[in-house]
C-alpha cells in the first residue's frame, strides 16, 4: 500500500484516502488478497495539499493540540509527502519528510527537522516503530506498506461497521524485517465494500498494547472519498493510555504548483 492510504501500518490520515471504481471487487468475493489488492489499486491523484489538526489526550484527560500543513506528489516509484507544523509555538516549523517507494525490496526514506537541533536527522528502520511526536501515530504508520509483506486471512466476509457492510481482514507481516518495522505482530482491517476504503483497524502493538483506529466524517471530494476525521486509541490492559484525533480540513486535489523541489531535506529546514 499504497500511495495514498496506510491500512496495515494503521491509517496515518497524513495522506487522505482515495478510491476509483475501475479497481471495484465484487461484495460476494471470500479472497481477502483480491479485496487488499484493490485497495492498493485505488488512484491517488498527482498531488494534494491539506491542514491536519492532531489533538493528543492522556490518560488523566488533559489535551495537546498540533497544527500542521501537507502536501503529497505521485512521482515514478511512488509517492512523497511533507508535513509541518504550525503549532504548537515550541514545534512550529518542526517537520517530517517521507519518501515511499511502490518497490517493496526498497526501503522508504524519512527525515525529521526539529528547529531546536537545526537539522535534519533520517529516521532509521529500527526507530520507525517509535511515536510521531508525541501522538499515537510511529514513524511506519507515516509510510506506506508492501502488500506482499503480509499474508491475509477473511475474518469475516461480512461485518457491519456504522451501517456499512465490511469485508473483516487480518494481516499479518510475513517476515521479521516488517514487523520490527511497523512494531505490529498484525492487524485486522473493517474495508467497506461499498466504498472500497478502510473502516477502522485494531492493531497488535509487539509489546502488548493494541491500537484502535477509526475512520469517520467520509465525503466526496471531487470524485473521491475522504475521511476527514481518524482516531487512534493506545490500548494497555484495558485501559485506554492515549488517543489522538486527527482531523483533515482545507484539502486540495492536484492544486498546480507542487513540484519536486518541495519534498527535499532542503525545503523541509526552510519551515512554513
Amino acid at each position: 500500500m499504497w500511495r495514498g492510504v496506510r491500512v496495515l501500518g494503521l491509517i496515518a490520515a497524513i495522506s487522505s484516502v482515495f478510491v476509483s471504481s475501475a479497481h471495484a471487487v465484487d461484495a460476494s468475493t471470500t479472497d481477502p488478497k483480491a479485496v487488499m489488492q484493490a485497495v492498493e489499486g485505488r488512484e491517488a491523484p498527482g498531488s494534494s495539499k491539506f491542514k491536519l489538526t492532531i489533538t493528543i489526550t492522556d490518560a488523566s484527560g488533559r489535551n495537546r493540540t498540533r497544527v500542521l500543513q501537507a502536501e503529497t506528489m505521485a512521482f515514478a516509484e511512488g509517492s512523497k509527502q511533507i508535513v509541518l507544523f504550525e503549532e504548537p509555538a515550541d514545534l512550529r516549523n518542526a517537520g517530517l519528510l517521507s519518501i515511499d517507494y511502490e518497490d517493496g525490496s526498497k526501503a522508504d526514506d524519512q527525515w525529521l527537522y526539529l528547529p531546536s537541533l537545526g537539522k535534519t536527522t533520517r529516521i532509521a528502520s529500527a526507530d520507525k516503530s517509535g511515536s510521531f511526536m508525541g501522538t499515537d501515530l510511529t514513524y511506519a504508520d507515516m509510510t506506506s506498506k508492501d502488500p506482499d509483506a503480509y499474508t491475509y486471512t477473511m475474518v469475516q466476509q461480512s461485518a457491519a461497521v456504522d451501517g456499512e457492510d465490511c469485508w473483516l481482514i487480518e494481516a499479518t507481516p510475513a517476515t521479521d524485517k516488517e514487523l520490527k518495522e511497523t512494531g505490529y505482530s498484525k492487524s485486522q482491517v473493517w474495508v467497506s465494500k461499498a466504498k472500497l476504503v478502510p473502516m477502522q483497524v485494531k492493531a497488535w502493538v509487539a509489546d502488548g498494547r493494541f491500537k484502535y483506529t477509526k475512520m469517520s466524517n467520509f465525503q466526496m471530494v471531487d470524485g473521491n472519498w475522504v475521511a476527514n476525521q481518524v482516531v487512534v486509541r493506545t490500548i494497555r490492559n484495558d485501559k485506554v493510555e492515549s488517543t489522538s484525533t486527527l482531523v483533515t480540513s482545507g484539502l486540495v486535489v492536484d492544486p498546480g504548483g507542487i513540484t519536486d523541489a518541495d519534498f527535499t531535506e532542503q525545503r523541509l529546514q526552510q519551515g512554513l
